[in-house]
């Protein structure tokens, strides 16, 4: 929960118009001045100078509210409300101008103070857990709790939300998350309170505005510990609530989109793109840039980089134009705040008078001085209007290097923008090299089956310029057994890439190393693979992903002259004439999850000449449509029992089975790697007669 300073003891006329202006009492016109030179005593030059240093503050000139009120707080010697309240608004200036730890000892000394006061000593208590939430989180817990107890005693349902609100943020940041929720869940009844009961307090936010705060931070907490479904209707609930509120629609929808990545909802993120784009290119800077990590962030789970470039290059045009409107409207701004132009006016009227007088002492000349006295007046008003006139130029002189100072600071904030554009440059471009390196590993890791092995058919199709998929051949002379291997690694794209290189590379290491194992073997060799990298990394028993793979393994053994196989949560399809077998690849693939002792399915087919194996990856079964169906295992299966396919050559099976995915998919975005190979028997036994020497009858 953001923590807002806001509200004055002397904002007595409740938001009325300003009878100068017709705006809002705490204006930035000449209002607040003339209310401070019209004050005479201590308390009331006190009051009217907590007016202009809020109206600074609104204003984003904090630089002045220091000087401004340190002067007649000192003029008061006993400490009431009116002083505490100044001395919060110090606080919220120096946190403004990051003068944290003055910031801190200002706030305990209000803390301590405000005894006699207790609303005022829970709100500084507040602010110390806001402002060591980042230092010393135990402290800045403590402090909350003595809120929240304050909060209590004084039966206050809105500093209740807020303070139970902090707590919750608090334990949650410390991964306490069953206290952060029982906290959560007291701010979210107090706001429920405080919003039936309408009312507002000084130096607290509105009861619709806190309500939507506790709604929104107990919907994060629920994400956090892992329950979307609640978090999803809490979010669609405050956007209800939000109305016409465009900031907190922007605060909601940005949290929700975040919750959507986090469970795999893509199209929900996707769907609040397309109704809350412009909206979020309205917000402020800080929050369009949230807006455009999460767009990063979707097309970066997509694995669609072109757009996610898209997206940097947008976030850096933004942030080139926050940048030159606060160059061109920052100095403006300052001018206004600080009042420098009401006192250059009144500068230019001294420089009038002193014309006009002039002009009256010349006319008195020229007439001669009537009397003495009339002189002696003369030479005291214009030492009067010089001693002004230096007074005015010395203030002109202060605010213009104030102005000089803030222009510097707007310089080094132009090259921190300039120090990030060239980072995320940096970033896409290794992102692009990533994916070159990628693809060129894995042509250097496939082998080229259709060369190997003449006759049979493969289709290779990734997704992006990298996949998942995987396939494998490979052969050892002396033992007359030839391996062959088609699988689908966990993700796309270059993560996806890496774990199907580094399966294909081991699986076909553990073959030519020990030749004569069996298919179940090398499955297991496998497992014990994966499970050492994720105990390397600390994930087995931590982690929620899934390092691994489906595939189906095959060994042809020419000498016994029959095929074992080993699957792993892929079947193996057989060819004969006009039949069609199917091997179940069992409900487990190889990954970190899958107990040690768990027994993949085996079979064992003798090599009949006629046969034909058909090996696939799901992305052949789960290609989409427009309306987001599956193709389905079954339309594949009938495709492969019609007997006009199955008369068909393999190379013409490739090209129908390919035109029924396109027509499935028509037209709509791939989903998935897509690999299968047709792997005719009778190649087998032609490359065992070419490689091996071997005659079969």
């Amino acid at each position: 929960m953001r923590w807002v300073l806001i509200g004055l003891s002397i904002w007595l006329l409740n938001g009325m118009p300003c009878e100068s202006c017709g705006e809002n009492p705490l204006c930035l016109s000449r209002c607040a001045y003339e209310a401070l030179l019209a004050a005479k005593t201590p308390k009331e030059r006190l009051g009217a100078s907590l007016i202009l240093a809020h109206a600074w503050l609104r204003g984003d000139f904090a630089e002045g509210v220091p000087s401004l009120l340190w002067k007649t707080v000192r003029e008061r010697e006993e400490i009431d409300s009116l002083t505490l309240h100044a001395q919060l608004l110090l606080v919220q200036a120096y946190h403004k101008l990051q003068r944290t730890d003055s910031a801190i000892l200002l706030c305990e000394q209000v803390a301590e103070q405000a005894k006699a006061y207790p609303f005022l000593k829970a709100r500084a208590h507040l602010g110390l857990a806001s402002l060591l939430a980042r230092r010393d989180l135990l402290r800045a817990f403590i402090h909350a709790s003595e809120a929240a107890e304050l909060s209590d005693a004084l039966q206050n349902p809105l500093l209740n939300a807020i303070a139970y609100s902090q707590l919750a943020y608090l334990t949650a940041e410390q991964r306490n998350l069953s206290e952060a929720l029982s906290y959560a869940l007291k701010a979210m009844e107090a706001a429920e309170k405080a919003k039936a009961a309408s009312t507002f307090l000084l130096l607290l936010e509105s009861p619709s505005s806190v309500y939507l705060a506790s709604l929104t931070n107990l919907a994060s907490i629920y994400a956090e510990i892992g329950r979307g479904e609640e978090a999803e209707n809490l979010y669609k609930k405050a956007l209800r609530e939000a109305q016409q509120d465009s900031l907190a629609i922007g605060h909601i929808t940005l949290g929700l989109g975040a919750l959507y990545l986090q469970t795999g909802k893509v199209g929900g993120v996707e769907e609040l793109l397309r109704k809350y784009g412009k909206l979020w290119l309205k917000l402020p800077y800080e929050l369009r840039r949230e807006a455009f990590q999460l767009q990063v962030s979707l097309y970066t789970a997509q694995n669609r980089p072109a757009f996610a470039l898209k997206a940097y290059e947008e976030w850096l045009t933004q942030a080139e134009k926050e940048m030159q409107r606060s160059q061109s409207t920052r100095l403006e701004q300052l001018r206004v705040l600080s009042g420098l132009e009401f006192q250059e006016s009144q500068l230019k009227l001294i420089k009038t008078q002193q014309r006009q007088e002039r002009i009256l002492y010349a006319v008195i000349a020229a007439l001669g001085i009537l009397v003495l006295g009339g002189l002696g007046y003369a030479v005291y008003a214009a030492r009067r209007r010089v001693i002004e006139e230096r007074s005015f130029r010395e203030i002109i002189t202060s605010q213009s290097q104030k102005i000089d100072e803030q222009a510097k600071a707007l310089e080094r904030q132009n090259q921190e923008l300039l120090r990030i554009s060239e980072t995320l440059a940096e970033a896409l471009a290794t992102v692009q090299e990533s994916y070159i390196v990628a693809r060129r590993l894995q042509r250097a890791i496939f082998p080229d089956v259709e060369r190997i092995l003449p006759g049979s058919i493969l289709h290779y199709q990734p997704l992006h310029e990298v996949g998942g998929d995987f396939y494998a051949v490979a052969a050892v002379p002396s033992s007359a057994r030839l391996f062959f291997m088609v699988g689908d690694a966990t993700g796309h794209g270059i993560s996806g890439a890496i774990l199907a290189s580094i399966f294909s590379s081991m699986a076909q290491g553990t073959f030519l190393r020990n030749p004569t194992d069996s298919p179940q073997l090398i499955l297991h060799e496998l497992q014990e693979g994966i499970r050492n990298i994720s105990q390397a990394e600390g994930e087995l028993v931590f982690s929620n992903f899934r390092e691994g793979a489906d595939l189906a393994l095959g060994i042809a053994d020419f000498r016994s002259q029959k095929i074992y196989f080993a699957l792993a949560g892929r079947p193996v399809w057989l060819l004969d004439g006009s039949t069609l077998r199917e091997l179940d690849g069992g409900r487990r693939g190889i990954d970190s999850f899958t107990i040690q002792e768990y027994q993949f399915p085996t079979y064992e087919e003798p090599m009949s000449p006629s046969l034909t194996l058909f090996l696939f990856t799901d992305g052949v079964t789960d290609v989409l449509n427009p309306e987001g169906r599956k193709l389905g295992i079954r339309a594949l299966r009938n495709l492969f029992q019609n007997e006009e396919f199955l008369s068909l050559p393999d190379s013409q099976k490739r090209e129908r089975l390919i035109q029924l995915l396109e027509e499935w998919r028509n037209g709509a975005q791939p989903n998935d790697d897509i690999t299968f190979v047709f792997l005719p028997v009778s190649s087998l036994y032609a490359y065992a007669e070419k490689r091996f020497g071997l005659k079969f009858t």
